[in-house]
């Protein structure tokens, strides 16, 4: 305890600093202060400094200080009304207002006496505390070292309160190695050292260790601080640690720490990251004092388990409770809306966010454009952007582009791309994952490229998130070798790039190779999860692997023990319709644990046209018109196995069911990509500049084909419509001509890449596999289903789609 008792507060220099009109002239006097050893007042130095540090350089702040050592010592010190030094905190008159605004080489100039100061003028406990957190604050490791030096020189080191400081300074600095050291070098700490450690460990993402010493210190008996709860909780929560958090939570109760808001606050956040919504409603309502921090958590926690219902519900109790929201609390609570698929909600949260006077800050305005693309409002998503203007972020542009993706607007999005470069807004991974999007579903393999080479530019390549995405967009193009090229560049290969890569290989019509992915996947010890096993039982359709699907089905409970969803229902009914055990795969379907939908028995009735069982088929079409009347391709597939058999009555029922549920029928569509252009074709099109050229080649091609073998297959064509020949209704189709355009305009021996948008007839699938083999031409086919690669005379999927 230093006593002040002597510094007068009545001395005439001290009046002259409020008055003081003049910046340079409070600096002057207080200079000429300390020159004529005024040093009894320090508390004006101390008040003056504080002046002056807040309006100009800390440069000038802190000279005072490299002429008066006397000062240093009492500055980090913290300062009481009777002139007594209280417990240290965070933040002293310089040395905090320093931290806030300057580096680190800066608060060395503001303490740098520290290590030259005589045996009559050392510093105290305090100051020594008050400095390693200032280290702490700053984040200066060189300086905390320095500190831990001069404490050693002057024998602090035994002191508990300084070595607590330290091993929280070198925590908080990074160093964590060091911490563990200092705190080895004792048995003699109290809760406030473990809490040091145990946040040390937390902080610097060893979640693991943080909670083995929490759960120590509860086994060696020592008592837990209402701290030591909230961090352990919380790492907890993140580990996912129900067992050790439940321990946690039972101690609580015992010590009746509940009451305190923080531990309850965090049991909260806890249990909500748990997914035990049940024990957080609870909780809540056990909760005494339920301040902005605990409303935040319960409706984060709905959000987070997808009850954006119940979020809703609780971001409207929040207000009605008089508790003011913040932008973390608007943030969830528009996502929460743009999770329901209803702008009306939106709306009124908008309201509400426009109420509070949030919608100007950068976080909730993003949240609320987020929301509206979420919606499919992309106009309102648009305004929300232009209103923002000057205060849109790089996240904000990136919620643009994303929207844009998510609504199908592909040439927005890379409009918006071109316009954020334009303006160097910086393009993190979640911009060039979704771009990467655009170019997948264009698809585009030139700008997909062009963008991979910005990436590489800006050394996002390494980035996991932005690998996988570049894996997809080359899957989806087409370009199968890069795919595998940028897998096998990856520095570190998770369950995602690996799921990425057995997709893409399924996708693309290599089944055999997409499992020999996942053994090798399972070898290395990577644990599948609920996607891989999509991608493994696709590729075990569309093998004829059925044996060996219903095994990975199997195990999907018995040895992963994940949840079977949909999707594997799905892939389980396409794997059985299309090796034509088609009884089985409809009993399949009728018997599942969940209602099935429309995606369950779709791949059924596809599976029903190419076995031609059209009382299956029936059966199916039924489901799905019941639960999607608006789906036309149900519709075309039957009517299409109604011609096929030569009922034709029925072929026109279904026609005008058609018409009564005013449902249209997609045209079928093609596009290539030429010179880094996109060019579209449409059944007999003839808006293109080439035409002629292009029925004339395909008319040569046909020919020639036709001479080889090749019969037209007109099985599924109505009558002779509109007097156009069935052989001429499936000539021109758009894939034939967009094909015929490629060996046009490209160079001899590169692969053609066509896409389309509905699924591809029989006759083409056949004429294909011809002119792969008589133009010496790869020919890669995408429809909507999945990839076919021609290649001299034969394709990827061995006829068997």
């Amino acid at each position: 305890m230093v006593s002040l008792f002597n510094i007068s507060i009545e001395n005439p220099l001290y009046c002259l600093f409020p008055s003081s009109s003049c910046l340079r002239d409070r600096i002057n006097l207080l200079q000429t202060k300390i020159k004529y050893n005024h040093h009894s007042s320090h508390r004006v130095c101390l008040k003056n400094l504080g002046h002056v540090s807040k309006s100009i350089k800390s440069d000038n702040a802190f000279q005072p200080f490299d002429e008066s050592p006397q000062l240093i010592s009492l500055s980090t010190n913290r300062l009481d009304s009777s002139g007594y030094v209280e417990e240290p905190e965070l933040g002293t008159t310089g040395t905090a207002n320093f931290a806030k605004t300057n580096s680190s080489h800066d608060a060395v100039m503001a303490n740098k006496s520290l290590d030259t100061l005589n045996v009559s003028n050392l510093p105290d406990r305090l100051s020594l505390i008050s400095f390693l957190s200032d280290c702490s604050r700053v984040g200066s490791l060189d300086l905390g070292k320095r500190c831990h030096a001069l404490v050693i020189k002057i024998g602090f080191h035994h002191d508990k309160f300084v070595a607590t400081s330290l091993v929280s300074m070198y925590s908080k600095c990074g160093d964590i190695e060091n911490a563990r050291k200092m705190f080895d070098g004792s048995s003699d700490w109290d809760i406030i050292s473990w809490n040091s450690l145990i946040s040390g460990y937390s902080s610097n993402g060893l979640f693991n260790e943080a909670l083995n010493f929490c759960m120590k210190v509860l086994s060696m008996g020592i008592t837990p601080s209402h701290y030591t709860f909230s961090i352990g909780l919380s790492v907890c929560g993140t580990l996912l640690a129900v067992q050790e958090g439940k321990q946690l939570h039972a101690h609580t109760l015992k010590l009746q720490y509940l009451s305190n808001t923080a531990v309850g606050n965090s049991l909260l956040t806890m249990y909500s990251k748990f997914g035990m919504m049940e024990e957080v409603e609870i909780l809540f309502k056990e909760l005494p004092d339920r301040n902005l921090i605990s409303w935040t958590a319960i409706i984060t926690g709905f959000y987070q388990q997808k009850c954006f219902g119940k979020a809703l519900r609780q971001f409207y109790c929040m207000i009605k409770n008089g508790v003011d929201p913040n932008e973390h609390t608007f943030t969830v609570a528009l996502a929460s809306c743009g999770g329901l698929l209803n702008p009306k909600y939106g709306r009124m949260v908008h309201a509400q966010a426009i109420k509070y006077g949030m919608v100007s800050g950068v976080f909730v305005g993003t949240a609320i454009l987020d929301m509206y693309s979420e919606t499919e409002q992309m106009d309102d998503a648009e305004k929300q952007f232009k209103e923002m203007g000057s205060v849109a972020s790089d996240v904000s542009w990136n919620a643009l582009v994303a929207g844009y993706v998510r609504n199908g607007k592909t040439e927005e999005a890379m409009e918006a791309f071109d316009r954020m470069l334009g303006n160097n807004i910086l393009c993190d991974q979640f911009t060039y994952s979704n771009i990467l999007k655009v170019c997948s579903s264009i698809p585009s393999l030139s700008s997909g490229e062009q963008i991979h080479a910005r990436i590489i530019k800006t050394s996002f390549e390494s980035n996991m998130h932005v690998g996988c995405s570049l894996i997809e967009m080359y899957a989806k193009c087409g370009s199968l070798t890069d795919a595998e090229q940028v897998f096998r560049w990856m520095p570190i290969r998770d369950v995602i790039s690996w799921n990425s890569i057995i997709k893409a290989y399924s996708q693309n019509g290599y089944p055999s190779q997409a499992m020999t992915l996942f053994r090798k996947m399972v070898e290395e010890g990577t644990k599948p999860t609920s996607a891989t096993f999509v991608a493994v039982l696709s590729a075990c359709s569309h093998s004829g692997l059925v044996e060996e699907g219903l095994e990975h089905f199997g195990s999907m409970i018995g040895d992963y023990m994940i949840t079977l969803e949909e999707t594997h229902f799905s892939c389980m009914v396409d794997l059985l319709g299309r090796a034509g055990q088609l009884e089985n795969a409809k009993d399949f379907a009728s018997n599942l644990p969940i209602k099935p939908n429309a995606s369950i028995w779709r791949p059924l009735l596809a599976a029903c046209r190419c076995h031609k069982n059209l009382k299956i088929a029936e059966f199916a079409a039924q489901r799905v018109m019941e639960m999607e009347p608006g789906d036309p391709t149900v519709y075309i597939t039957l009517s299409n196995m109604y011609a096929e058999a030569g009922r034709w009555d029925d072929v026109e029922k279904v026609r005008k069911l058609m018409e009564l549920k005013e449902v249209k029928k997609e045209p079928g569509c093609s596009w290539i990509e030429v010179r880094n252009n996109i060019y579209k074709f449409y059944s007999r099109d003839m808006k293109h500049s080439e035409m002629p050229k292009i029925y004339g080649k395909l008319m040569e091609l046909v020919k020639q084909i036709k001479d080889m073998g090749y019969v037209p297959d007109t099985s599924f064509v109505l009558h002779q419509g509109l007097g156009v020949p069935k052989e001429e209704q499936v000539l021109y189709h758009s894939e034939k001509l967009a094909v015929c355009f490629g060996l046009l305009n490209s160079p001899a021996g590169r692969p053609i890449r066509v896409f389309k948008n509905l699924r591809v007839c029989r006759d083409c699938h056949s004429a294909m596999k011809y002119i792969s083999d008589i133009s010496k031409r790869d020919i890669v086919l995408r429809d909507n289903y999945r990839f076919h690669y021609f290649k001299q005379g034969s394709c990827s999927c061995g006829d068997y789609w």
